[in-house]
Parts: C-alpha cells; structure tokens; sequence
C-alpha cells in the first residue's frame, strides 16, 4: 500500500520519539525503514521531536534520513523557558484540553479553531495522516515520561483516536511503574481503543494486562525494532585502530536510580565497580578499552553520558590509562553499531549499546537498569549474558567478560543465532502495522 484512501501519498506520523539518544535514534531510523517497507517507499513518514530543546536543531544534521515537525510540547514556547514564560506555560496546559477538542469540533463538522498557529500546524498533519505511530522504545514508563509530559501526550493520542485515525503503539517496553504513578490510568481509555499494542517483551505484555488494565484483543509480542538496523563503516573513525590483541568496548551511563534513597551515592558506587572492572580486565596486557556512551551530545542544551565514561577512567590507575580510549564525537547509530561491533565483546549498561553491539558483530554483556533489558536478551537466547546493574559485583562482571573471552566461537555462534532470531521476530512488526490500517471505528 502507497497511498490513502484519499488518493494521496500514505502519511505516517510518529510520536514521542527522542533522537538525543542514539538507542532512540536507531529505533527512529528503523522503525522509518519498516514502516517504507510496509506501506511502500512512496510513503511519508514524520517524526513528531520530542526532545529536550524546542527545535531539532544539530539533530537534522545528525539524522538528516528524518523528517522531523514540532510536537504538542514544543508548539508555542521555548522549552528551556518553560519555567518563567507564564503564557507559554498556559498554552502548553490548556493545549492538552484545546487538542482533542478540536479533533472533536472537526469530526462534528464544526469550523471554529480553539488552537494556536503553531498548534494548528501540527493538528494539520493529524488530519493528513493515515496513521499515527507511538513510537517504538521505552517512552511511558515512570522514568521516562515527566508527570508535566503525560496529558500532552495522552490528548495526542485521543484526538487520533477521535479524528479516526489508525492508532499503533510500536515495540515498546511499557513500564515499570512507580505504586503511585497516574500514568497507568491516563493510558486505559486510548490503549483500550487503539488498533494494535507492540510490546517488544513478555513483562511489557504483562505490564499492559496487569498493571494498564487493557483488555481488548489488540496486544502484539514483538520485539525492538533496533535490531533491524543496518550497521556501517563511519566516515571518520572516532578512535585510533587497535594497537592491541583485545579490545573490549564499554558503554556506561548515568542512572536515577529510581525508588533509592541517595541515587547520587548509588551512581558514584556503580562507576566505581566499572572502574574496577576496567582495571581487573587490564591486568591482562594485551586488553584495550574504548569507552563510547549511545547518549551524546553535540549541544550544551543536551544530556550526555560522557562524563560518566571520564569520570570511570580517571578512576583507573594512572599507568593503565594509555591503554584507554574515550570517544566524545557524534557517532551515528549504524556507525556505533560497527564500531563496537569490532570489538571482541562489550559491556553496556544502556539498552541499545548492548543491542547495536550485538547487531554489529560483538557479543555483549548487559547490565539490567529496568525490566526491558533482561525481557530483550531473554527473547534472544542471551539472558546469561545480563547481569544487575544494582547487585553485580565488579567480579561478577569480569568474570561473565572474560567467560566469553575464553570462547569466542561459540559467543559469536550465539550472538549471530540471537540476532537472526531478533530480526525474524521484528519482521512480524510491519504486518501487524499493516491489519491496524483497516477501518474501524472511532470512539470518544
């Protein structure tokens, strides 16, 4: 299918993707090639820039195979001035009400307009769309979605619904949520209605059953979309070739330790084990390190993890630390992939830098932060591979690096049987996008 029923090209409108972290980007990027795949090349696909500047800026550059518009949050003020732009602030609250509002006057044929020029903007590209996509990921979860987020982006996802939009949430990771969190409640009612739910885990189908409350018949095992990525030589290599026998990449990042009572004394003692990792590895003289974060920055308004990877290296003992690589450069995720897929093995506690050294070529050990990462890995045949990012001693950890180290015929055997495996299932995807542009019917 290339086209709508209107005759026009099929439109396609992704929400609440984050493209600062290159693990978000690689899903953005994937998720654009199935959904071309599936709907025909002709197709237009839009991301909705849910990031924490209010343009995508350096972004476009970064990732100019995406097309990026404002979302609801962004429409009418700067989001670095939220905190004392006071009429911005109104429009941003009251637009979670205007929106879905005027999806309603619009279904009814009435002409008024309750949102703003910029508003009107992008409720535009809701009524051109033939279909809207939540992205894929983690995005509503308690870390991930700010209680200032959530009606913004539920009132999205109702003026879909209201406007007879086929609605897809693409292969998430729902959840963990907090006991006391709202945000199960605020989902229920567009779940519920919503053409087609894609968990990429078995605790993410759970969570939607169990703890969301879903019920209808619309919830999809899959898998992350990532793992489709396609991995490729990066135009200005962000470090030095190997001088040595071993390289071993390490991909570390900054956590908020949800639920703990000092989450800053918690990240001091994890980056404290990583170093010890670091330095146990060396012992042996033919190992290098090369430390890349998948949360990078190119802007002064944008998180990074790389103060964590220099934080770790200085920790480590001075005579070792010519044998240490940090990469501070962009590198762009099919790049990453190939890069640390070079590497003998990697450690990662982020989600992705896991992933896209597995699809690149390096078997990688996982440090679980949050259900999703034991839930991938498991889908894979690699749960033996994940260890705690909490309870794992520094021991521990050297211990699974060096286990594979010792085989690596078969942790490549493994590694490739995992990824073919991933990639089969995430083919399913596309078809389940495809039955959710059916008609139906809308509802309030």
């Amino acid at each position: 299918m290339t086209a709508s029923t209107t005759g026009l090209p099929f439109q396609i409108l992704i929400l609440d993707n984050v493209v600062s972290n290159a693990g978000d980007a690689a899903i953005a990027i994937a998720m654009k090639r199935s959904l071309e795949a599936t709907f025909g090349t002709g197709a237009i696909v839009r991301h909705c820039f849910c990031g924490p500047t209010s343009e995508p800026g350096i972004f476009r550059d970064y990732y100019p195979e995406l097309s990026f518009t404002r979302t609801l949050w962004h429409c009418e003020s700067d989001w670095s001035l939220r905190k004392w732009n006071i009429v911005g602030r109104l429009k941003r609250k009251s637009a979670a009400i205007r929106f879905p509002l005027q999806a309603r006057l619009r279904r009814r044929g009435l002409p008024l307009s309750v949102l703003f020029a910029h508003e009107r903007a992008l409720f535009r590209l809701f009524e051109e769309s033939s279909l809207v996509v939540v992205t894929g990921g983690a995005p509503l979860c308690t870390s991930w979605t700010p209680r200032y987020l959530r009606p913004l982006r539920t009132a999205q996802y109702r003026a879909a619904l209201l406007l007879g939009k086929p609605l897809v949430f693409y292969s998430q990771s729902f959840g963990p949520f907090s006991p006391d969190d709202d945000l199960p409640g605020l989902l229920r009612p567009v779940m519920e209605q919503a053409n087609a739910i894609l968990c990429r885990d078995s605790e993410s189908v759970r969570v939607v059953r169990e703890v969301i409350g879903v019920s209808s018949d619309n919830v999809h095992e899959t898998i992350d979309e990532a793992l489709t990525i396609e991995p490729r030589p990066p135009t200005r290599e962000p470090a030095p070739p190997r001088k040595l026998p071993v390289r071993i990449g390490v991909c570390v990042h900054q956590w908020n330790w949800l639920g703990q009572a000092d989450p800053q004394r918690c990240q001091r003692e994890f980056e404290s084990r990583i170093a010890a990792v670091c330095e146990q590895l060396m012992d042996d003289a033919s190992v290098e390190l090369v430390l890349l974060t998948t949360h990078q920055t190119g802007s002064d308004d944008v998180h990074s993890d790389l103060d964590v990877s220099v934080r770790v290296v200085s920790m480590i003992p001075e005579r070792l630390q010519p044998r240490v690589q940090v990469v501070s450069s962009f590198v762009h995720p099919c790049e990453f992939a190939h890069f640390m897929g070079q590497c003998d093995v990697v450690l990662s506690s982020r989600l992705h830098g896991a992933v896209l050294s597995l699809v690149g070529g390096a078997p990688a050990i996982a440090l679980e932060y949050e259900p999703k990462t034991r839930g991938l890995m498991r889908r894979l045949g690699l749960e033996d591979w994940v260890l705690s990012m909490a309870d794992s001693t520094s021991a521990d950890i050297t211990c699974a690096i060096r286990k594979i180290l010792d085989d690596r015929r078969d942790a490549d055997q493994r590694r490739q049987a995992g990824v073919a495996e991933g990639r089969r299932v995430a083919a399913r995807s596309g078809d389940i996008v495809r039955r959710a542009t059916e008609p139906r019917a809308t509802g309030e």
